[in-house]
């Protein structure tokens, strides 16, 4: 015999939490040094827009970014600040690339190879079960094949061929995204 256990909200206790820590909407004004932005608060209005509350301004830290490098988040972002022992801090990562929706990957269409183990890519939809057409907008990149990055040059994918490509971010500083994916077809012309 099984029993299911009857889960509930504690309101009463989130709203003493609440009570103990700061929590304060807030749009980014300008980056005032390192990882550190000076800030306004905000509210809602009655359209569910936000607009600036008072003439107060904070400077909040970005724990998304290094404390030793000067921060990248554009003037106009708006987030959740939380005061940390008397200093406010945000978490406002960089936002994803258009493209890497659907867990970072797309089908796109080889447009030519690039040598090296690189290819020219165009994101596709679908427009029915095994067809594709070049997604409207998008851009042609370029995109690893892994299969061919340690076997030397290569060019074995053809023109045309539909791969799915992941996109990542590097490490640089801020990071760049660069683009993948994994097509056996350089193997067949080992043998």
């Amino acid at each position: 015999m099984t029993t299911s256990k009857v889960f509930h909200d504690s309101l009463y206790r989130l709203q003493q939490i609440g009570q103990t820590i700061g929590v304060q909407l807030v749009r980014i004004t300008e980056l005032d040094e390192d990882n550190r932005y000076t800030a306004r608060p905000i509210e809602f209005d009655a359209h569910g827009e936000t607009q600036v509350v008072g003439e107060d301004t904070l400077v909040v830290t970005n724990l998304a970014e290094p404390a030793d490098q000067d921060g990248v988040v554009p003037a106009d972002c708006e987030a959740i600040a939380l005061d940390v022992e008397g200093r406010w801090v945000v978490f406002l990562a960089p936002a994803s690339d258009e493209q890497e929706d659907a867990g970072g990957c797309f089908p796109a269409k080889v447009i030519a190879s690039v040598g090296n183990a690189a290819y020219t890519v165009r994101e596709q939809a679908p427009t029915g079960a095994g067809t594709f057409a070049n997604k409207q907008g998008a851009e042609n990149v370029t995109a690893y094949n892994l299969a061919e990055l340690s076997l030397g040059p290569g060019a074995a994918v053809d023109t045309a061929e539909i791969v799915l490509v992941k996109s990542m971010a590097d490490t640089g500083s801020p990071p760049t995204t660069r683009f993948f994916f994994d097509h056996p077809a350089y193997a067949k012309y080992l043998s």
